[in-house]
């Protein structure tokens, strides 16, 4: 009997520490919060690289065992998660910066060339493509049948598309371009405009819920959400952090930075727990901020090196108790999320803009020399 009971606690352990989850869209989830609950912990070892023909900024996802992502050679890819291996590409009319949502067999993305594509997601096939006419980096949101984008110059418009047939439901229009990505809970998507303002609409209508004013245009941020308020770094010319309630956009709190320069400010999206949030923010020294989520209090940064030039950086991503976040030099780092301290570091060698996944025990990023790397 003891034997029995031994050998069940060791499969209920087993089973607890081999969990894994894909990572279906970009910053993991519609609450945008770069979280996994896998445990995974370095030291890690390269498992391959994959070379496309122009520089990397979109952020991968992960599903079934394949890996999507675009590049700025025009090509969206679809990549054997175990080998690397190309399992099929297809060619936009322009950039892909935008990082795809994968589900239900489809992939959506948004290229520069002003359309979002829908793709089948085992052979790369076309199903539809919808027309915004912009330069569009903001990367689709998928909840509930809907597609959720945004478009960039010359446009200012939100889109709400039918994901199954990519018919327009609803548009909303900004006062400047729009590269952030939405977010979504219950009825509602919240999402920043380079207006400087983050919007609240109806998700069903397109109406507007409510919005908030931020110093500085908000150009590829994010914002982050849990049940009751929503987390952002604006960047630009803002060099603060900000915490609204998501019911009526009320601000909750405000933090600061202490390293602000009379320039702007290139910050992360954010990577989102129950506790803490962390991001990177900074110019010429950024570094990895952890802040208390009800208080906004600073818990510890971690420096980086600089940052890019391209206007955003890296966002961390968020393990059971590790946090790897890659730099705007190349340093790929691990540190432990309650206390900051750094566990491990690998040089990939090139700048990097596309955020950290982690996915069925693999960690994936892009860089700006057209490698993409997993690690294991």
């Amino acid at each position: 009997m003891r034997k029995i009971l031994v050998f069940i606690l060791i499969f209920i352990v087993s089973g607890i520490m081999a969990f894994t989850e894909d990572w279906p869209m970009f910053q993991k989830d519609v609450l945008r919060s770069s979280r996994t609950e896998e445990i995974f912990q370095p030291p890690l070892s390269l498992k391959w690289k994959y070379k496309t023909e122009d520089k990397i900024a979109s952020t991968p996802a992960v599903v079934e065992e394949k890996v999507f992502f675009g590049s700025r050679d025009k090509n969206f890819y679809c990549l054997n998660a175990a080998s690397g291996s190309l399992l099929w590409k297809f060619e936009s009319g322009g950039l892909i910066d935008s990082s795809p949502a994968v589900a239900e067999g489809k992939v959506y993305f948004s290229s520069q060339d002003g359309y979002l594509y829908c793709l089948n997601a085992d052979n790369g096939n076309l199903i539809y493509k919808y027309k915004t006419g912009g330069q569009d980096s903001s990367s689709p949101l998928l909840s509930q049948d809907r597609i959720f984008c945004a478009s960039g110059f010359p446009n200012k418009y939100i889109y709400s598309l039918d994901a199954e047939t990519g018919a327009l439901v609803w548009q909303f229009e900004t006062g400047q371009i729009v590269h952030s990505s939405a977010a979504s809970q219950g009825n509602n998507i919240y999402i920043g405009s380079n207006d400087g303002n983050i919007y609240c609409l109806n998700k069903n209508t397109g109406g507007k819920v409510w919005d908030y004013h931020t110093k500085g245009g908000i150009y590829l941020a994010s914002p982050a959400i849990n049940e009751q308020a929503l987390f952002i770094a604006p960047g630009n010319f803002d060099w603060s952090v900000y915490a609204l309630k998501l019911s009526n956009g009320s601000l909750l709190w405000k933090y600061d930075l202490e390293d602000k320069l009379p320039t702007p400010n290139y910050v992360s999206n954010i990577a989102l727990a129950d506790d803490a949030l962390f991001f990177v923010s900074g110019y010429t020294r950024q570094h990895l901020y952890c802040l208390d989520v009800l208080t906004g209090d600073l818990k510890y940064k971690v420096p980086l090196s600089s940052s890019t030039r391209l206007g955003f950086s890296s966002a961390p991503c968020l393990t059971k108790d590790t946090v790897y976040v890659a730099d705007g030099k190349g340093k790929l780092i691990a540190v432990e999320a309650a206390t900051g301290s750094k566990l491990w570091e690998y040089d990939l060698g090139e700048k990097v803009v596309s955020s950290v996944v982690v996915a069925n025990d693999r960690l994936y990023v892009g860089t700006l020399d057209a490698s993409l790397y997993c690690f294991e």
